[in-house]
């Protein structure tokens, strides 16, 4: 996999409430993916948190193997 996340989950700081729960995925080099859902629904944080931009609360996502570090 070129992409992947491995159980990742996400809370904003001061909340209780999660965003994101217990997140697996994979992509594989050379496909494209989408995300897709009505506003407010996490796809920016997802993507934040793929990226190593926002740390993930657990879990952790990998790029050709290897963990992405914030």
């Amino acid at each position: 996999m070129f992409l992947e996340v491995c159980n990742g989950s996400y809370s904003y700081l001061g909340t209780s409430k999660p965003v994101l729960t217990d997140i697996s995925m994979g992509v594989r080099p050379n496909t494209i993916m989408t995300i897709l859902g009505r506003n407010g629904i996490g796809k920016t944080t997802l993507i934040k948190c793929m990226a190593g931009i926002l740390p993930w609360s657990q879990g952790h996502s990998l790029i050709k193997g290897q963990k992405i570090l914030s």
